[in-house]
């Protein structure tokens, strides 16, 4: 069945609970979702506890305007406290939320293209049953949730490609500002929007006010984070961390540069000499802290950036930790630029080009293990969550997830099945006539896949509990794309007559 722009007989919400079949189906989706969370808080009661947090429980402790990370997540932490302290709805509630917005997704990419039963039934298997999902969900951290928002947004992308609303501008662009608010890995999504929508078959006047609605809503964000970092550090900033990040990233291609340094500004001179007494004592060591990608420039106190912070706030005892940091962010990123800049080739050879091998199959860093093999929380988890004791524990052997290691592999082989179902379906398009919305919306998928490989490499190095949301999505099409292809080896002899329908 082609796909229709102008499916008007029934609303989409009709559609699922007023037909038998899909009603069923999302019961049984239901039934599926709950009792996984059910199985999994017998084996893990308490939530799973990484570096990031304690920053977020802090942050929205002290209700700050601006931290390390985002504020969004701790408001949604300082939210949900108006009605509870319990880290069991924590979990369950993003658990949810995670699964409702997979729910979303799946409902809306049948609706649109009509796939057969056996196709669906992959769909929700694959879907719903994966168990990244409860592991991820069970983080205090802000991965579920950017996660969500970022599956919500792709959505609704489809709904304004396909079949635009009135009510779909709005919604949209606070999904934006939500997600832009959990994360900054969400700093092309506006961008994306606003193509899509400039694509959308809709008035010129509806264009302009969706756009203006989104760039209003994205810069009140930011021009609110700059005033806090103004207020706080004295300093015009967006986000510190993306200044350490880039430093961070850059020191690691830097670490192998042997030739001499090129002309440098006195502002960068010093830090530019802690960094290359350092790097002259990692060549001593048999086992360097950067063999590879990870945090070690980031966070370590021995590495350069934390050590040139602490001569700099050397005699200072007031100045809290926070401010300290903060302040560092525009000098960090100026320095990682000159890097950059001034070394490419090292940059592409040893952070790019390890990156997206890290992207292809990433680490599964804190998924690997729970409460990072510790049997207590800090205080402020404590505080939060109104727990008697600082002890925590998981009723299994270990601290070890050894589910965790498989997540990479999967990832991997959804990848590696999408990119080569798709470049199959390219080269062979003019054998295989496939359903309109669905070509477009591969199209349209394959341009979003492309950009935020190149964003994801680009930005940071890449752990499986930031592909949270690339890896659902690729699941769906990497579905449909190998469907084609199936129906198409079926059918491969009989004349072009018949338009696949998946």
């Amino acid at each position: 069945m082609p796909l229709s722009t102008n499916i008007t007989e029934n609303t989409f919400a009709r559609w699922i609970f007023y037909n038998r079949q899909h009603s069923k189906l999302l019961i049984l989706s239901l039934l599926a979702i709950i009792i996984q969370f059910v199985l999994f808080k017998e084996r893990y009661p308490f939530p799973n506890f990484l570096p990031d947090s304690y920053s977020y429980l802090l942050a929205a402790f002290n209700n700050v305007d601006i931290n390390i990370w985002p504020i969004g997540y701790s408001r949604f932490l300082r939210l949900l406290s108006c009605f509870t302290a319990s880290d069991t709805a924590l979990v369950l509630f993003q658990y949810l939320f995670l699964q409702g917005t997979v729910l979303y997704l799946l409902f809306t990419a049948m609706y649109f293209f009509k796939p057969p039963k056996i196709v669906v039934s992959i769909l929700f298997a694959g879907s719903l049953l994966n168990p990244l999902l409860m592991h991820v969900s069970n983080f205090v951290s802000s991965d579920a949730l950017f996660a969500s928002l970022s599956i919500i947004w792709f959505t609704q992308l489809l709904w304004i490609l396909f079949q635009p609303s009135n009510g779909i501008w709005i919604t949209h662009a606070i999904v934006l500002l939500l997600v832009f608010t959990v994360r900054y890995n969400a700093l092309y999504y506006p961008l994306v929007s606003i193509l899509v929508i400039s694509y959308a078959t809709l008035n010129f006047k509806k264009k302009v006010g969706a756009i203006a609605m989104i760039i209003l809503l994205i810069s009140s964000f930011m021009l609110y984070t700059v005033r806090g970092y103004r207020l706080k550090t004295g300093r015009v900033q967006f986000s510190a961390f993306g200044g350490w990040q880039l430093a961070s990233n850059a020191l690691f291609a830097y670490a192998h540069v042997k030739q001499p340094q090129s002309a440098i500004t006195r502002k960068l001179h010093d830090l530019l000499t802690v960094t290359n007494k350092h790097m002259d004592s990692l060549f001593l060591l048999a086992h360097r802290p950067d063999s590879v990608l990870g945090i070690y420039y980031l966070w370590n106190e021995q590495a350069p950036l934390k050590q040139y912070m602490h001569q700099q706030y050397r005699q200072d005892t007031i100045t809290d930790s926070f401010k300290k940091w903060a302040s560092m962010g525009p000098l960090y990123s100026e320095f990682g630029s000159y890097l950059v800049r001034n070394y490419p080739l090292a940059f592409l050879r040893y952070y790019l080009l390890p990156n997206f091998k890290n992207y292809y199959s990433p680490e599964a860093e804190f998924l690997a293990e729970y409460n990072m093999r510790r049997d207590s929380v800090d205080d402020i988890a404590k505080i939060w969550f109104h727990y008697s004791t600082h002890r925590v524990y998981a009723n299994v052997s270990g601290y070890k997830i050894r589910l965790a290691d498989y997540f990479p592999v999967a990832l991997a082989v959804i990848n590696l099945l999408f990119i080569l179902g798709y470049v199959a379906v390219l080269s062979m398009r003019s054998y295989i006539l496939m359903d309109a919305g669905l070509n477009k919306a591969l199209k349209f998928f394959a341009f979003l896949w492309s950009i935020n490989v190149l964003f994801s490499v680009m930005a940071s190095p890449v752990v499986m509990r930031y592909q949270v949301f690339p890896m659902v999505v690729t699941y769906v099409f990497m579905v449909q794309v190998v469907a084609v292809l199936v129906e198409y080896a079926c059918v491969k002899d009989e004349p072009r007559k018949r338009t696949l329908a998946i």
